[in-house]
């Protein structure tokens, strides 16, 4: 999981994943099928471990503390030692060759899923009066999103934990509730 998280799909070769798991490729290829199913595996790992600090934001009981724990949530996780500074989910396979396809569809269909449970939770608070009616439910779930995967970028490109947390409080200055 940390050598794709790390590398992306791609930039992940069967001998790295032969080092990287003590196994010869033909093991690996009669335990797992293919790189992509691999792959896939190391992702839905990724989604039931390291990736739940955003479903525990989305809990929270009210808008303003959803919102304030998906930012903090996501600082704490990106600045976490032990794992590449980035959400797999982009640096995963972003861009990919046409080879490489369904692990990008892999990822992008997560990315769609995780702004399906923001949307939801969204919805949640205009029903309860926390989210003004003349805020457009899919333009926030966006807003919200982007920001989010911004913050990823920043740190993949070196932002320190403090630098991530004063863009999150821009954010949270503005936050459409």
């Amino acid at each position: 999981m940390l050598l794709f998280w790390e590398r992306g799909y791609e930039g992940t070769s069967m001998a790295d994943l032969t080092q990287a798991m003590g196994l010869n490729p033909s093991s690996i290829y009669a335990a797992f099928g293919d790189k992509h199913a691999l792959f896939s595996l190391a992702v839905k790992r990724y989604m039931d471990s390291r990736a739940q600090y955003a479903t525990k934001a989305l809990e929270e009981p009210t808008l303003k503390r959803v919102i304030r724990a998906l930012f903090d949530n996501t600082v704490a996780f990106l600045t976490a030692p032990g794992h590449p500074p980035t959400c797999m989910t982009l640096a995963g396979a972003m861009a990919c060759s046409v080879d490489a396809t369904p692990a990008r569809d892999l990822m992008t269909e997560i990315r769609k899923q995780n702004q399906v449970a923001m949307r939801q939770r969204l919805l949640k608070a205009r029903k309860s009066g926390e989210l003004l009616r003349g805020i457009n439910v899919d333009d926030y779930t966006r807003y919200l999103s982007s920001i989010l995967a911004g913050l990823s970028i920043q740190a993949a490109n070196g932002s320190t934990k403090e630098e991530l947390t004063r863009t999150a409080q821009l954010a949270l200055r503005h936050p459409g509730y």
